[in-house]
């Protein structure tokens, strides 16, 4: 039978926030508890028990932690780097062209736009891009989609009298 156990997380920018879990929960499922409060997506956050960096795949009780007890946690935020992304751009039709893009999370979207250009001679105006269901627009960031290394993106055009 596993344990109740009180956690609670410390950060110098949030304010103390307290979790219900078990020992036998994974440290993610604390991530997840974080990201709901806080929005930092669990990629970019770093639990620390004591001097330990928990891994969100262990479970609690790897660690120790097997009581009832509270233990404190102390969560760092990691800035993503401006990392080049491998990307692959789906092209719309029947054949489905394939083309690897390698853009930054800092790249803006007419950047990407610019790119797409280069491969499919489809200029920027008739392009509609899209990434999880999502419209990229102009004005945005790779970063501001979420999107990372290996990501799909999908081209269609405009169609006139469509």
């Amino acid at each position: 039978m596993a344990s109740g156990l009180c956690v609670n997380v410390h950060s110098e920018q949030w304010k103390l926030m307290t979790f219900n879990a078990n020992s036998y929960d994974r440290v993610k499922k604390i991530n997840e508890h974080v990201r709901s409060k806080t929005k930092v997506p669990v990629q970019d956050q770093i639990l620390l028990l004591g001097s330990k960096t928990l891994k969100p795949m262990r479970k609690l009780s790897s660690y120790g932690i097997d009581k009832e007890t509270t233990i404190h946690l102390t969560l760092k935020v990691v800035k993503p780097s401006d990392e080049e992304l491998n990307v692959t751009l789906v092209e719309s039709g029947d054949e489905g062209q394939r083309y690897l893009l390698q853009v930054r999370r800092s790249s803006s979207v007419a950047q990407v736009k610019e790119m797409i250009k280069a491969k499919t001679a489809i200029s920027p105006k008739k392009q509609i891009v899209t990434c999880n269901g999502k419209k990229l627009e102009d004005g945005k960031t790779m970063a501001d989609y979420g999107i990372r290394k290996d990501s799909l993106l999908f081209l269609t055009s405009h169609c006139i009298g469509g």
